[in-house]
């Protein structure tokens, strides 16, 4: 048997080695992608004017209160804080979501050595730090809102199990699932549920910890009511008649802005992003069940691992629950799954590596090696290769122009319909202040320090000659016409 000191180098070894991947994973040309219209941009705008505005908590949108991103203050404080740290631009944008992103990872590796040893947390971080749709889809290489929340959803959830052993941690729990809310608003109903489903299964009512319970929802309801209190100042019952009727009730009873699916839906998006560590799990059970091991099994051990169990599995299966239940289906609602899912892979690897024979601990690593090989080069071909997007770059051409505040309109033909697509917005404000804005080509001829974007099919040389305009800027995708002096 290796001495524990050799163990614990050993350990820090491999998760120094794994976190590096990681980090290069989530920051590798994290500015250099095109940012996307949903809803990174819409959260990306969202801050960049409450921050021009100087208000922190309503959230405006062209200038005008937002009532259709109907989401609490807290994950465009973060987009902010990276705004001020490197600068208004894609790197700022995504900048608190990457590093929520690795937190999360730490968490969780902390979590599960402390409780079950090295090998199971090496796993975990491993099949985290390879979740393609966690770094790559809607959360940890983007500015939405989705790793903040998975961030605060997991030391949620690891603070309740904590709390079995230390009482305070219940605190940190309520308060966790508070800012958990305070991001992604009724998200975070998964959190609660999970912790009332907990506190009955594991009797905690016998513990005698009703004041503490009390104590933790209070950490809970305090921050919510402080928030809830500062934006009715502003805008009455308004934003929250929205919030409940459109981002609750609606979303939950019917499938709007198209986002369809049946009861497979979930299933299907983790078949499609994790399919190979899934079908690792699935494998360490049968070779487990073929060989003996009994899985999740703590016979002689302390009896609160088995409660940590309960904890991971409804972590997995309320969420999922819960959004194939509501009718709006959006891939990106199960993010907070992945992080119990990892764990569980690991602890079951090292139950199998640590009980298994010889013979299934090299199918086990083998198939590690394989499928963090397979998501791991999925994602340095996806990192190494941004799809550029003209329009946007067109955009930034502006950034050392002297047009600093002017307001730009979109070209378009008479029987076209001139939309601004919400990344080309966040990407006019962050380039230099623009201000886009509606009423195309007659509008801007009568507004002073402003500007036209013109799409190539629609320019012409007459457009250009008989309002007197000429390029500021060019290329593949347009032009951006200015008046001249």
């Amino acid at each position: 048997m290796r001495n524990p000191s050799v163990r614990n180098i050993s350990f820090y070894l491999a998760a120094a080695l794994i976190f590096s991947m990681m980090v290069y994973n989530v920051f590798y040309h994290l500015g250099t992608f095109p940012i996307s219209s949903w809803d990174e941009a819409r959260h990306g705008v969202n801050a960049y004017e409450m921050l021009r505005h100087g208000n922190l908590i309503v959230n405006t949108y062209l200038g005008h209160p937002d009532y259709w991103n109907l989401k609490p203050p807290v994950s465009y404080w973060a987009i902010m804080i990276g705004y001020k740290l490197v600068g208004m631009n894609a790197l700022g944008l995504r900048l608190m979501s990457g590093i929520c992103a690795i937190l999360t990872a730490v968490a969780i590796t902390l979590f599960v050595k402390k409780r079950f040893g090295s090998m199971a947390a090496i796993v975990s971080l491993l099949a985290l730090s390879t979740s393609t749709q966690y770094l790559l889809n809607h959360c940890a290489r983007t500015g939405d809102a989705d790793s903040l929340f998975v961030f605060f959803f997991t030391l949620s959830i690891l603070s309740l199990l904590a709390a079995r052993r230390q009482t305070r941690w219940l605190y940190a729990a309520g308060l966790a699932c508070s800012l958990a809310f305070l991001t992604k608003s009724w998200h975070a109903g998964n959190i609660l549920l999970i912790m009332v489903l907990y506190f009955l299964i594991t009797r905690q009512w016998e513990s005698g910890r009703w004041r503490a319970w009390w104590r933790a929802a209070l950490t809970f309801v305090v921050p919510v009511l402080a928030w809830a209190f500062a934006r009715y100042h502003y805008d009455g019952f308004r934003f929250f008649k929205q919030m409940i009727g459109y981002d609750l009730l609606l979303r939950s009873t019917r499938p709007i802005e198209g986002h369809i699916g049946d009861e497979t839906y979930y299933g299907i998006i983790l078949v499609h992003f994790f399919f190979w560590w899934l079908a690792l799990l699935v494998g360490i059970m049968v070779i487990s069940y073929m060989q003996g091991v009994r899985l999740l099994a703590f016979e002689g051990t302390d009896h609160r691992l088995k409660e940590d169990v309960i904890g991971i599995l409804l972590w997995i299966c309320v969420p999922l629950l819960m959004f194939t239940i509501a009718k709006t289906k959006i891939r990106w609602y199960i993010l907070p799954v992945y992080p119990p899912l990892c764990m569980l892979i690991g602890i079951c690897a090292s139950q199998l590596w640590r009980k298994g024979t010889w013979g299934a601990r090299g199918l086990l690593l083998a198939g590690l090696l394989f499928v963090a090989s397979f998501y791991e080069t999925n994602i340095q071909h996806y990192i190494h290769h941004p799809k550029p997007n003209f329009e946007l770059a067109l955009l930034q051409q502006t950034a050392q122009m002297p047009v600093h505040g002017y307001e730009l309109f979109m070209y378009h033909p008479l029987h076209e319909k001139g939309r601004w697509p919400q990344n080309a917005v966040l990407t006019a404000e962050l380039a230099n202040d623009l201000k886009p804005r509606h009423g195309g080509l007659k509008t801007f001829l009568h507004t002073s320090r402003s500007l036209l974007l013109v799409k190539k099919a629609w320019f012409s040389k007459q457009l250009e000659h008989q309002y007197h305009l000429s390029v500021l800027a060019s290329n593949r995708w347009g032009y951006i016409l200015e008046k001249h002096a």
